[in-house]
């Protein structure tokens, strides 16, 4: 498979001397070698390469990742920030952007969450995602609560204790419960 690439490459290369378009290039290819063998746009950037003085037909060598160099900078210094990387490697800002606030950041550190809970003998209850505290009957109670409050101000927490004391008694709050 390598050597039928590096055959096309050769091919394409000696369709840009000869003056061939891009086009015309692929089209020879794919009448002589069966039309699944390249494209029309992996040619047209062969000649771009061409045109740019680069007659190389090897793979280059992937350079180094992003994430490797603003690693070594970082372990120079944790406190740098983004533009001092940008300025330190040239990279894109963005680039040092997501890989310093998203790559390079684990994501759900647990182990601070198990140190902290170690650290104040903390116990942790186990407890669905939604919560249980709230029963869908509880809304519309909150929503009666809340219409009786409307307009109203209070100059003491006693007036707040006394208005919900008799909002409770007036309620009937076995109708809340046949909602749900």
């Amino acid at each position: 498979m390598e050597s039928q690439k590096m055959h096309l490459r050769h091919v394409t290369l000696h369709c840009f001397r000869k003056g061939n378009s891009a086009k015309d290039t692929a089209d020879e290819i794919f009448t002589v070698y069966g039309s699944g063998t390249t494209t029309i746009r992996t040619v047209g950037n062969w000649f771009k390469k061409f045109r740019a003085g680069n007659f190389e037909l090897k793979d280059e060598d992937p350079a180094t990742t992003h994430t490797d160099i603003i690693k070594t900078v970082l372990t120079e210094n944790p406190r740098y920030s983004v533009r001092e990387i940008v300025d330190a490697t040239n990279i894109p800002k963005t680039t040092v952007h997501k890989h310093r606030y998203e790559v390079l950041v684990p994501h759900g550190d647990l182990l601070t969450e198990t140190g902290l809970m170690n650290r104040f003998d903390w116990d942790v209850l186990p407890h669905p995602p939604y919560s249980p505290d709230l029963a869908p009957s509880d809304y519309y109670l909150f929503l009666s609560l809340k219409n009786s409050l409307r307009g109203k101000s209070f100059k003491s927490i006693s007036e707040i204790k006394t208005h919900l004391d008799e909002y409770f008694t007036r309620v009937n709050l076995n109708n809340f419960g046949k909602r749900a």
